[in-house]
């Protein structure tokens, strides 16, 4: 206003010059009338060409600052064009993985939470817009006012060049009145338009800040699908390392089977081979019974005085060698009865198949417990399996429930995955056991296979564990019963029966110098699940047959007759 004030002084003290020149002009006819007059305009004249060089100079001024005002502005306006692009690209960027993250970052804004990523998406785009457009008005308006401005600087030169006259002057007032008024109103659009940039910048910043919790939120969520991802790529491997196992498990028990099947066949060879070797030695015994007696007679015939004296002695021999063997074959009986539960002594035979029995409850009450947690397992995989699903192709939580669900998953696929070890680990012991327990009852069978059982079906084939342990049930307790219908004397251990003293002596030195002899002690009869080592049944050669026992028992009746012949 002040410099529309010092053009307009500068417009009146020319029309004043050109004033005083017409007056000039005429005054060679009223010379003395104007002089005082005239001296009074030049002193004005010269005070207004003060003032107006005065105006000048701050006009100049004031348009350098202006001009450098609005190079600022551009620079500022088109680096805020530039950042404006950015962050509406980083926006657009950001924007397009998930509503959930919108409606968090914008709670502020209540009128964008119930939009869609496409929805907030435009209305930002459009308030930014709006900012932009409003912008543009703001320098559209300024360029217009510049050019206003410079042509009302064009307009006042050509009234300072132009002579008015005193009519005019009021009008010249009234469009300073109107130009003061416009300025005014100028400067209040430019403090609007200041306004709409400092709110321009604090949306940038505050969209920066939402930019940058996007980036950590979208780092998160990707990490978390990679572990995700891991685990299910953990659980396939999982999955096809069982199946091998399994198929390597079946491969390994078609090999077992048919080594069993080769073992069976090899072991009834050996048995029939050890029963013709019996058959044998039976007869050659009996050849030599005959031959003893046809000299027996012989003896008599030619030296019948010696025949009462032999009698008695050959009575009493007799009697002693019918219980000889009636001992050796119960003791036979019993030896086979001792191999075929692994026992040294007869009275731990019951405690051994007690043991053998209870062992064999646990191992299958063990069975269905893994069978159980094998079930558990899977039921327990299945849903891993759903929620994997529900995170692959539903909403993924908030961070706060993602990280909870994280933790929480990755302490329960531990505690599985050593569920699984343990399992894996006990189904192996299992295993090994059931086979090692199998062989047991197989060898059990194979030496219980010479005594016979009346009514019993010869043409008898074992389908499974149960039918062969009621085969060995049957055949121990028919061994049971022939051995309790036995005389007292025969199996009783009587101190006084020396014969008896001496073979039982005998067979448990025999017994206890063997380094493959089991025993059981009776602290252990009522133990757990058995080591693998109590079913451990090999072939060997140091277990005393029926034979051996038989040639023991008459070498010693033989010393004994030698010793009271010398007597």
């Amino acid at each position: 206003m002040v410099l529309v004030l010092f053009e307009v002084t500068d417009c009146l003290q020319q029309t004043g010059a050109a004033a005083t020149v017409t007056h000039t002009e005429s005054g060679s006819r009223t010379a003395g009338t104007m002089q005082g007059r005239r001296a009074d305009m030049n002193q004005q004249i010269q005070e207004l060409r003060n003032i107006i060089a005065l105006q000048e100079q701050g006009k100049k001024f004031s348009r350098q600052l202006s001009e450098e005002k609005l190079r600022q502005n551009k620079n500022l306006l088109s680096r805020l064009h530039g950042t404006l692009r950015e962050d509406i690209h980083a926006l657009d960027i950001a924007q397009k993985h998930d509503q959930r993250i919108i409606s968090e970052f914008c709670g502020a804004q209540k009128y964008l939470c119930g939009k869609t990523v496409q929805g907030a998406r435009e209305k930002l785009r459009s308030s930014i817009f709006d900012r932009v457009n409003a912008c543009n008005a703001l320098l559209h308006e300024v360029k217009r006012r510049s050019q206003y401005r410079d042509a009302l600087q064009w307009q006042l030169q050509q009234l300072l060049d132009v002579r008015i006259d005193d009519k005019r002057h009021q009008e010249q007032v009234q469009v300073i009145r109107q130009l003061e008024n416009n300025i005014e109103k100028m400067h209040m659009k430019i403090h609007a338009g200041q306004k709409v940039t400092t709110l321009y910048l604090a949306l940038r910043d505050v969209l920066k800040k939402e930019l940058d919790y996007l980036l950590l939120h979208l780092e998160l969520l990707y990490t978390m699908a990679g572990a995700y991802h891991g685990e299910v790529q953990d659980r396939e491997l999982m999955a096809s390392d069982a199946l091998r196992a399994s198929d390597i498990t079946k491969k390994d028990l078609a090999v077992l089977e048919t080594q069993f099947l080769a073992e069976e066949e090899l072991r009834h060879r050996i048995l029939s081979a050890q029963k013709v070797q019996t058959d044998w030695l039976w007869l050659k015994e009996a050849s030599k019974k005959h031959s003893r007696a046809q000299a027996r007679y012989d003896l008599a015939v030619d030296f019948p005085s010696l025949l009462m004296q032999d009698s008695a002695l050959g009575s009493q021999v007799q009697a002693t060698r019918s219980q000889i063997e009636h001992e050796s074959f119960v003791t036979a009986e019993v030896e086979k009865a001792k191999a075929a539960v692994q026992c040294s002594r007869v009275w731990d035979i019951t405690s051994r198949l007690l043991a053998q029995q209870k062992s064999t409850a646990e191992l299958e009450q063990h069975i269905r417990a893994c069978k159980e947690k094998r079930q558990a397992l899977k039921g327990t995989l299945q849903e891993l399996e759903l929620k994997h699903a529900k995170l692959k192709f539903h909403q993924p939580p908030s961070a706060i429930s993602c990280r909870k669900l994280e933790a929480e998953l990755r302490v329960r696929l531990q505690q599985e995955e050593a569920r699984l070890e343990q399992a894996r680990a006990q189904y192996v012991r299992n295993q090994e056991l059931l086979l090692q327990f199998e062989n047991g009852i197989d060898n059990l069978i194979i030496r219980l296979h010479g005594i016979d059982v009346p009514e019993e079906d010869l043409s008898i084939e074992f389908k499974g564990v149960d039918e062969k342990l009621q085969y060995c049930r049957q055949k121990l307790q028919h061994l049971a019963q022939r051995v309790s219908s036995l005389p007292a004397h025969s199996y009783s251990p009587d101190e006084d029966n020396e014969t008896f003293v001496k073979v039982r002596n005998l067979m448990e030195k025999t017994t206890a110098r063997e380094p493959w002899n089991l025993k059981i002690p009776l602290e252990d009869i009522g133990s757990g699940v058995q080591a693998p080592s109590d079913f451990v049944d090999e072939d060997h050669d140091l277990v005393l047959t029926r034979e051996d026992i038989k040639k023991q028992g008459l070498s010693l009746i033989e010393s004994k007759m030698r010793s009271s012949k010398r007597k």
